[in-house]
C-alpha cells in the first residue's frame, strides 16, 4: 500500500504578512507544517477539546487587523483544506474507500498537530467535518453529516465525539465531589457526570439512527479517548485542584475511572448497534512521552491512534463492496429540524385561522372565534382549495404566469463539493438561501449563484458579495448574502413579507428548486401545510438534498417559508420544515434595532418589504427614538409577547355622537390593536356603541367606567382576551380628601376626580394567567383643567 508522507519544513520561516498567510492556507498543497511555523496556541484556551490559535506576531505582520479574531476564519479554512484535498483526489481517479469524518480536536486539531485524520488520510480519501470544539449537539444541530453521505457515497462514517460534553467548558468541576480522604478514585464521578454521559450516549444513538433509516449499510466507527494526564492544566489539573484533589496520583486514577466509563458506554452502544457501528479503542495507545498537553497526544501520539483505526477499518473493509452505490431519493436534513419550535398557542393559533378565513374566503370572522368554529373555518378554507369531489383543483390561469416570474428567481447555489438552491429577494442585489449551504463570508466569497439553470436555457452565473453585505442565522438557518444583480435586470426579484397569516393549516404549498443540484424543478400544489409552529412550518411535498434554500409559497404565490429540512416519519411519510419568513424578517428587524452601526443594505432590504403584520398594530416597527427608556421588541407576534398600553384624551366622545365617529373610532382602535386603553371625555352608551363596533371587526373589548360629571366621564378599554381590569374603589375613596384640594384662588385642583384601576396583562394566556407571567399595574387616568393662572400652570406642569 502506497502512503503519502508529509514532510516537516527545515528551513525557519521568513517573516510573511496576513495576507500572504491567507494565501497559504487557501491553497491546500501547501504543507500543513509550512503554515503551522507561523502559528502558536493562544494562551487562554476555553473548551477541553476546542485548540484555539493566533498568529505569531514575530513571523507575521496582521496589517494593522486583530489577527486572533481572524482565527475563526483559519479554523474554518483547515477543515475546506480538507475537503478540496478530498476532492482532487477522487477526480484523480480514487478507487479505494470513501471516508466521511465527523468529530472534534482528536479529528481536526487546526495546523499545530498532525492528528487522527490527518494520519489516516494517507491511505484513504476522507472527506472530514471536523471541529475542533465540537459537542454533540453542534453534531446533532446541523445536517452536515447526512449532507455529505449523500454528496461523497462513502463507505465509512467516522465518529468523535463526547470529550468536550463531559470535560469542555468548567463541566469536569461540576462533574466529580470535593476532595474526601476516606473516597475512593471510582467514587468521585458524580450525578452530573452519569447525565452527562448518558446525553452524549443519546446523541450518538440519534446521529445512528438517523443514518441507518437513510443510508442502510453504511458502517460507522467510534472511540473512546486513551487516559489523558492531569499536569496541572486549565482542563483538567486546575479544575481539580479547586475540587481540593491535588495528589497527582490519584487525579490519574479518577481520569482512568471517567475514561473507561466513557469507553464501556460506547463499547455497549457498539453490541446495540452490531454489524453498523464498530468501537475502537484507543486506551493504552498513546506513550506517556507523546503528550502534546493534557489532553491531545502529539504527532507521534496521534499515529498510534490512529494504527488503532486501521486495525478496525481493515477489519470492516472486508465487509463492504467499494462500488459506487446508487443513492436513494430522499428528503435531506433532519439534523437541520429546529427541534425548539414551540407550537403556536391556542388562541394565536385560531387568530391566524381566522385572518385567513377572512382573507381568503371575504367572510366576517371575529378572531375570537371558538375552538370548533377555528375547525369549521379551516374546513372551509380547505374546501375553497378542493372545490370538486374527489380532490380536482381549479386555479386561475395566471397562476402558471405568476409561478414562471417566481421561478425565474429561483437559483441555483454552487460551491467547491457541494450544491443547494437560493433565490434573488426583495431587490436585485440580495440573494437568500440557508445557512448550512452558505455559512459564512468565505464560503459565499468561494459560491456562485446561476440563475435560468432549466432545461434548455443558458445560465446566468452571478458572484456573490458578501463583504457588501451578509447576514446569517443558525437558528433559524437563514442566509442573505449581496451579489451582482447587474446581470439580471430582467428577473423579478421574490418580496420578503412581513405578515405571519400567509398560510394556515391544510392549504397548499409550492416548492421551486434545484434538488440534487438537478436543472430547475416544481413541486406543484398536491402539498399541504400539516403544522403551523412559531418559527417553522411543516408540509409534505416532494425534497431532495439540494432543495436547502428553496422559497416555499403559497398558492398566491406568496412566500411564506425557507425550505431547509426533511424527514421520514415512522410510518413511511415524508414531512419536509421551512423557516416562516415572518420570523426571519423579526430577526432582521431586531437586528437593525439593537446594531446602531447597521448597515446601509440593511435598511434598504427592510425597506422593500411591502406589507406589515396585521398582529402588530398600527405601529409595527415605526417609532424607534434614541431616548433609551422607549424600547420596541419586533417581534412578529408583538401582540403574544408584550403589553400595549395606551391614553387617549378622545374629547367629546358623548352619547349624542355620530354613528360615522363610533365607526372612525373603532377602525383607528382596531389599528391600534392596544391590550389597554385609557379614554378622557367619554359616556356610557358611546363606549357600548364602540365595543360592539369592535366586535364587528373582529376584536373583543370591553371597558370600566367611572361617572365623574356630566358627559366628560373617565373609561378603561381592555382586552379581554389578554387583559383583565377592576376599578381601585378602595383606592380612589382613600384619597378623597385629595380629589378635594384647590388652588390658591380657590378652585378645584380636580374637577374630575381621576380613575384608578388594577391591571393585569398576560397577552400569551389570557385569562387567568399565572402572575409570573403577567404584567400588573396601576392604571390612573386624570382629567387635567388647565384655568390660566400661574399656579394652574405650574400644577399642570
Amino acid at each position: 500500500m502506497t502512503r503519502i508522507l508529509m514532510t516537516e519544513p527545515i528551513a525557519m520561516p521568513k517573516k510573511i504578512t496576513l495576507t500572504e498567510l491567507r494565501a497559504m492556507i487557501r491553497d491546500e498543497t501547501v504543507p500543513d507544517a509550512e503554515i503551522a511555523a507561523y502559528l502558536k496556541e493562544a494562551p487562554d484556551q476555553g473548551a477541553a477539546f476546542a485548540p484555539q490559535l493566533r498568529i505569531d506576531p514575530a513571523l507575521v505582520d496582521d496589517e494593522g487587523r486583530e489577527a486572533d479574531v481572524l482565527m475563526g476564519w483559519f479554523n474554518a479554512a483547515d477543515r475546506r483544506r480538507r475537503q478540496r484535498r478530498y476532492h482532487r483526489r477522487i477526480a484523480g481517479g480514487w478507487t479505494g474507500l470513501r471516508i466521511v469524518s465527523e468529530g472534534d480536536s482528536w479529528f481536526q486539531y487546526p495546523f499545530l498537530l498532525h492528528d487522527v485524520i490527518d494520519h489516516l488520510s494517507a491511505d484513504h480519501a476522507i472527506y472530514s467535518l471536523g471541529a475542533a470544539g465540537d459537542l454533540m449537539s453542534d453534531m446533532l444541530a446541523q445536517d452536515e453529516i447526512l449532507a455529505a453521505i449523500e454528496l461523497t457515497r462513502p463507505h465509512l462514517l467516522l465518529l468523535s465525539g463526547g470529550g468536550n460534553d463531559l470535560l469542555g467548558d468548567g463541566r469536569l468541576a461540576r462533574a466529580l465531589h470535593r476532595f474526601d480522604p476516606d473516597r475512593a478514585a471510582e467514587d468521585y464521578p458524580n450525578g452530573e457526570f452519569g447525565r452527562s454521559l448518558t446525553q452524549v450516549i443519546a446523541g450518538y444513538r440519534r446521529i445512528i439512527t438517523d443514518v441507518q433509516a437513510r443510508h442502510p449499510g453504511l458502517r460507522i466507527l467510534c472511540h473512546g479517548y486513551d487516559y489523558a494526564l492531569p499536569d496541572r492544566g486549565r482542563w483538567l489539573g486546575k479544575p481539580m485542584a479547586a475540587l481540593g484533589i491535588k495528589d497527582r496520583a490519584l487525579q490519574a486514577a479518577i481520569i482512568r475511572v471517567l475514561i473507561d466509563r466513557f469507553n464501556a458506554a460506547l463499547a455497549d452502544l457498539a453490541q446495540e448497534y452490531r454489524d453498523t457501528l464498530f468501537y475502537v479503542d484507543a486506551r493504552n495507545a498513546v506513550p506517556a512521552d507523546q503528550w502534546h498537553d493534557e489532553l491531545h497526544p502529539d504527532r507521534d501520539g496521534y499515529r498510534h491512534v490512529a494504527d488503532r483505526f486501521r486495525l478496525v477499518i481493515d477489519a470492516v473493509a472486508g465487509r463492504i463492496e467499494t462500488a459506487p452505490r446508487a443513492a436513494p431519493r430522499l428528503s435531506p436534513g433532519k439534523e437541520a429540524r429546529i427541534a425548539d419550535a414551540r407550537d403556536l398557542d391556542p388562541r394565536a393559533f385560531r387568530e391566524l385561522v381566522a385572518h385567513r378565513g377572512r382573507e381568503i374566503l371575504g367572510a366576517d370572522i371575529p378572531s375570537t372565534v371558538s375552538e370548533a368554529r377555528r375547525r369549521a373555518v379551516e374546513a372551509d378554507i380547505s374546501d375553497h382549495f378542493e372545490k370538486i369531489s374527489g380532490g380536482a383543483d381549479f386555479l386561475p390561469a395566471s397562476f402558471l404566469r405568476d409561478g414562471a416570474a417566481r421561478a425565474a428567481a429561483v437559483c441555483r447555489i454552487r460551491l467547491p463539493g457541494s450544491v443547494g438552491s437560493g433565490f434573488l429577494l426583495a431587490r436585485r442585489n440580495f440573494i437568500m438561501t440557508n445557512n448550512h449551504v452558505i455559512a459564512d463570508r468565505d464560503e459565499a466569497e468561494a459560491a456562485v449563484a446561476e440563475f435560468q439553470f432549466d432545461a434548455g436555457e443558458t445560465p446566468i452565473t452571478v458572484a456573490l458579495t458578501p463583504r457588501r453585505f451578509f447576514v446569517t442565522d443558525a437558528g433559524l438557518d437563514f442566509t442573505i448574502c449581496a451579489c451582482d444583480g447587474a446581470p439580471l435586470g430582467a428577473i423579478t426579484p421574490i418580496p420578503l413579507l412581513r405578515s405571519p397569516t400567509t398560510v394556515t393549516r391544510n392549504e397548499r404549498v409550492n416548492i421551486i428548486q434545484h434538488p440534487r443540484g438537478r436543472p430547475k424543478e416544481v413541486a406543484l400544489h398536491d402539498n399541504k401545510v400539516r403544522r403551523v409552529k412559531d418559527k417553522v412550518i411543516h408540509y409534505t411535498t416532494d425534497t431532495e438534498p439540494g432543495s436547502s434554500g428553496s422559497p416555499v409559497f403559497n398558492n398566491d404565490w406568496q412566500l411564506v417559508a425557507l425550505h431547509h429540512a426533511g424527514w421520514h416519519e415512522p410510518d413511511g411519510s415524508t414531512t419536509n420544515e421551512g423557516v416562516r419568513i415572518a420570523s426571519i424578517v423579526s430577526h432582521l428587524v431586531a437586528q437593525r434595532v439593537v446594531e446602531s452601526d447597521s448597515p446601509r443594505e440593511l435598511f434598504d432590504l427592510l425597506e422593500a418589504i411591502p406589507d406589515t403584520s396585521p398582529l402588530l398594530g398600527f405601529f409595527d416597527v415605526a417609532g424607534i427614538v434614541a431616548d433609551p427608556r422607549e424600547i420596541e421588541v419586533p417581534e412578529y407576534r408583538g401582540s403574544a409577547d408584550f403589553a400595549d398600553i395606551g391614553v387617549w384624551n378622545i374629547e367629546h366622545f358623548n352619547d349624542r355622537i355620530a354613528e360615522a365617529r363610533v365607526t372612525r373610532v373603532a377602525e383607528v382602535l382596531n389599528r391600534l390593536s392596544l391590550d389597554v386603553m385609557a379614554l378622557i371625555e367619554v359616556q356610557r352608551g358611546a363606549m357600548e356603541r364602540l365595543t360592539e363596533a369592535l366586535r364587528a371587526l373582529g376584536q373583543d373589548y370591553d371597558f370600566k367606567y367611572l361617572n365623574v360629571r356630566g358627559a366628560q366621564d373617565l373609561a378603561v378599554l381592555y382586552d379581554r382576551r389578554t387583559s383583565e381590569v377592576t376599578l381601585a374603589q378602595d383606592i380612589m375613596n382613600r384619597h378623597g380628601d385629595a380629589w378635594a384640594a384647590t388652588t390658591a384662588t380657590g378652585r378645584s385642583a380636580f374637577p374630575r376626580r381621576p380613575l384608578i384601576a388594577r391591571v393585569s396583562v398576560d397577552p400569551r394566556a389570557g385569562h387567568g394567567a399565572a402572575e409570573d407571567r403577567a404584567v400588573a399595574f396601576i392604571l390612573i387616568a386624570v382629567h387635567l383643567k388647565a384655568f390660566g393662572d400661574p399656579e394652574s400652570r405650574a400644577r399642570l406642569r
